[in-house]
C-alpha cells in the first residue's frame, strides 16, 4: 500500500499533497541532507531517486561525515527545492524528517533499493560485480535509503503564498 499524508492542519487533502510532493521529487534530482553527529552539524547534497513508499535513495562513500554521522545516529533531515521564477516570488519545496539506513539485501531490500535508482540513473552500476557489491555491502561506496516519517510542503503555485503544509507519512 503506497503512503499518505496526514496533514496537521487545513483542508489538504492527501491527494493534493502527494500529487505536489510527487511532481516536486519527479522534477528535482539533487537533496540536502542533514545529518548530527559527534562534531556537530553536518549537510551534504546527493543524487537521489524515490519510491512510491516516500523512501529516497542516494549513494555516498562510507567514509563521508554524513555516512558516519547516520551510522551512530540515523535520523536526518532534507529538502528538495525548485529554483523560482523570480525572487520570493512561487516558491516550492519541502523540508523532510526521517531516518537513512544502509541498504542491504539481507536488512533492508537493497535489491529494490538499487532498481529504484537505477531507474533514474539508467548509467548507475551497470556491471554485475559492481551492482554485487552495493547489494552485499561491500566496498567505499554504498546505496543509502532515507525513510521519510515527516514533512512541511511549501507550494505556493498550488496552494498559496506561504503556506506551509505539516504532515505525517503514514504507511
Amino acid at each position: 500500500m503506497p503512503y499518505r499524508l496526514d496533514a496537521q492542519d487545513g483542508n489538504h487533502t492527501d491527494e493534493a499533497l502527494r500529487a505536489s510532493l510527487e511532481e516536486l521529487l519527479a522534477d528535482n534530482t539533487l537533496f540536502s541532507l542533514a545529518t548530527t553527529g559527534p562534531g556537530g552539524a553536518h549537510i551534504n547534497t546527493a543524487f537521489f531517486a524515490h519510491d512510491g513508499e516516500l523512501n529516497l535513495y542516494f549513494v555516498s562513500e562510507r567514509s563521508t561525515q554524513h555516512s558516519r554521522n547516520t551510522a551512530s545516529d540515523p535520523r536526518a533531515a532534507a529538502t528538495v527545492t525548485r529554483q523560482p521564477p523570480e525572487y520570493g516570488e512561487h516558491l516550492q519545496g519541502v523540508q523532510l524528517s526521517g531516518v537513512v539506513h544502509e541498504a542491504r539485501d539481507t536488512e533492508t531490500g537493497a535489491s529494490a533499493a538499487l532498481a529504484c535508482y537505477q531507474g533514474r540513473f539508467p548509467t548507475f552500476a551497470q556491471d554485475t560485480a559492481t551492482q554485487q557489491r552495493f547489494l552485499t555491502g561491500e566496498g567505499s561506496l554504498a546505496l543509502y535509503g532515507f525513510r521519510v516519517e515527516s514533512l512541511t510542503l511549501l507550494d505556493e503555485p498550488r496552494f498559496g503564498r506561504r503556506v506551509y503544509i505539516k504532515a505525517a507519512v503514514v504507511r
